[in-house]
C-alpha cells in the first residue's frame, strides 16, 4: 500500500478540528518540529502539545478548513487553508490563511510543521 502523506494531513487536521489531542500525540514524531510566525519554532512532542493544547483552552471554537490539499513528494505534503476562532479571554475574533507543509518520517509519522501566514 502507498503512504499518501496528503491523507495524512488531512487525518491530523481533523484531529485538530475535533481538539483530539491523544490522536494528535499520535500522529507527531517525538523530535517534530513546528514553525509559524507567531509561535517561532517549536522542538519536540511535548512543546508542539503544550501549545496546541494551550491554543484549545483560548480557542475552544476554533475551526479550520482545508482549501487545497497536494502531495509535494512522496513523504510530504502542503496545503492553503482558513480558519476562524474566537480569543476566549480577550473576545476577539481571529480570522487568518494560510499554507502549511507537512513532512512525515517513514512510519507515516509528522516530522515538521511549516505554516507560513498568506
Amino acid at each position: 500500500m502507498t503512504f499518501d502523506p496528503s491523507a495524512k494531513l488531512v487525518a491530523y487536521h481533523a484531529a485538530l478540528d475535533s481538539h483530539d489531542v491523544p490522536k494528535i500525540r499520535a500522529a507527531l514524531s517525538e523530535d517534530v518540529t513546528y514553525e509559524s510566525p507567531g509561535l517561532g519554532v517549536l522542538s519536540g512532542r511535548a512543546a508542539v502539545l503544550a501549545s496546541i493544547e494551550s491554543y484549545f483552552a483560548t480557542s475552544p471554537d476554533h475551526k479550520a478548513w482545508d482549501d487545497r490539499v497536494w502531495n509535494v513528494s512522496d513523504r510530504i505534503a502542503a496545503c492553503e487553508w482558513h480558519l476562524k476562532a474566537t480569543n476566549s479571554k480577550t473576545a476577539q475574533v481571529v480570522e487568518r490563511r494560510g499554507k502549511e507543509t507537512i513532512v512525515f518520517d517513514a512510519e507515516g509519522l509528522i516530522l515538521s510543521v511549516k505554516v507560513e501566514d498568506l
